[in-house]
């Protein structure tokens, strides 16, 4: 078979490494996959000593949070030098969630004006509800629905009440959709926020103790109890605390259809990072204990933790830095730094690079229904690859192609970094540079139930 381009290097598949490993790529796919040099004389771009991952699909991305729409291409630029070939952008844009037909429409449209990257799509029901609504968007090419159990603003993040979740659950059990949402009881937050600030308490601290982890398990609780009864399926979007997973075990042995996932920053800082770095580290639902994080290294360890994600937002560092913990935004930048920071944590444990594979690779494709295309190394897929180049480094958030030069992982030791990026088999990124031009595309959802 005549190649359009061959690359060379350790392939890192989803439970082995192919050393001194190729990849023939033709229009745009994986052609073949093999060791050693392929004849022919396609041109040949050498990563012997590198490892090749399938581009990363981040599950949980806020690219719309302060610009809407047009903030894909800062996230995207982002996700090129971080080997994210795919992000999951999720739908609270400002000032208008998506939440409609028409911003939904709108919003695939302007993809291919702002995405250095592909793109999938959440969407969210509309306060109050509305016959249908989730129908339309699903077969528009919806990946998942995201709701919210705590109210961050009553237009572009509200809260859906049980009885708003109900309608959604029910309306969506046919279709096959993950329904996912974020994980804090709007009651217990609330009274715990009051009784603190009566206190006259602001600093630091206060995020933990105003959201300990009993109000991200009632959340859980309520919701799960939706999907068990109704069908659906439905996702935790980010559970801190390893009681989450045991909470989906419980479930999955009931007959639910059930998952969750949690971000890289809760397998590395602790609440005592936050109040030490202070406000910068802000992040919903807060940080945990350094028992519980280890909890979560244990089950990754084990297999129990199926996705990883960034729920990456670029905050400005003027809405990170007062002293009123309060005041602050919550969400911290994390697509440039997810290949390798995670590489490097598993490097430390002994753990195999093949768990990124899975849990930012294969299993997210799965789970929003594109793995046809996305999330792994093997012939048919996209030519999507993370190459990693292996040695020792700094996370230097002043080289950081997003317009916010600023990451909690500042200053932290790496084993690699991401060398070169390719999308559908062009290069997108290279040794700290985006190439121009907007190559992303819109990833719809390959749904084979009701129909779609």
């Amino acid at each position: 078979m005549a190649f359009n381009a061959v690359l060379r290097g350790d392939i890192v598949l989803t439970h082995e490494i192919v050393t001194d490993g190729y990849i023939g790529i033709k229009d745009g796919t994986i052609a073949a996959i093999g060791r050693g040099i392929p004849e022919g004389d396609a041109p040949v771009y050498d990563y012997t000593g590198d490892l090749i991952f399938p581009g990363l699909i981040d599950a949980q991305v806020h690219a719309g949070s302060i610009d809407g729409v047009a903030g894909l291409a800062d996230a995207t630029r982002a996700a090129a030098a971080g080997g994210v070939t795919t992000i999951v952008d999720m739908p609270f844009d400002n000032p208008l969630p998506v939440d409609n037909l028409d911003a939904f429409s709108s919003k695939i449209e302007r993809i291919g004006e702002h995405a250095f990257v592909d793109v999938a799509l959440y969407v969210t029901a509309p306060k109050g509800g509305r016959a249908n609504a989730i129908t339309q968007l699903v077969e528009a090419g919806a990946c998942a629905v995201k709701l919210s159990t705590y109210e961050y603003h009553p237009t572009r993040f509200p809260r859906s009440t049980m009885g708003e979740m109900y309608q959604v659950f029910t309306e969506a059990a046919p279709l096959d959709i993950p329904i996912a949402f974020h994980n804090e009881d709007q009651e217990i937050v609330t009274s715990l926020t009051a009784a603190v600030l009566a206190e006259g308490r602001t600093g630091p601290e206060t995020h933990a103790l105003t959201r300990p982890p009993i109000a991200e398990m009632v959340a859980n609780a309520q919701v799960l109890e939706l999907g068990l009864r109704t069908g659906a399926r439905t996702h935790i979007v980010h559970s801190s605390i390893i009681e989450g997973f045991d909470m989906i075990d419980r479930y999955r042995a009931l007959g639910g259809r059930v998952s969750a996932e949690t971000c890289l920053q809760y397998l590395i800082f602790n609440e005592d990072d936050v109040v030490r770095e202070g406000s910068s580290m802000k992040q919903t639902p807060p940080l945990r204990s350094e028992e519980q994080r280890l909890a979560l290294w244990e089950a990754l360890a084990e297999g129990e933790i199926e996705i990883i994600s960034t729920d990456h937002v670029a905050w400005p560092l003027s809405r990170k830095s007062d002293p009123d913990m309060f005041k602050n935004s919550s969400g911290v930048p994390g697509l440039e730094a997810l290949l390798p920071i995670l590489y490097t944590e598993l490097v430390q444990r002994d753990l195999s690079p093949t768990i990124i594979a899975q849990v930012c690779g294969i299993n997210v494709a799965r789970h929003f229904a594109f793995e046809g295309r996305k999330g792994s190394i093997r012939v048919g897929a996209d030519a999507d690859f993370a190459i990693l180049r292996k040695g020792d480094g700094i996370f230097d958030a002043s080289r950081m192609v997003s317009a916010e030069k600023w990451s909690p992982y500042h200053g932290r030791r790496t084993a690699g970094h991401v060398a070169a990026t390719y999308l559908r088999g062009q290069l997108i990124f290279s040794e700290g540079k985006v190439a121009e031009g907007h190559r992303g595309t819109f990833v719809k959802p390959e749904r084979k139930a009701a129909g779609l």
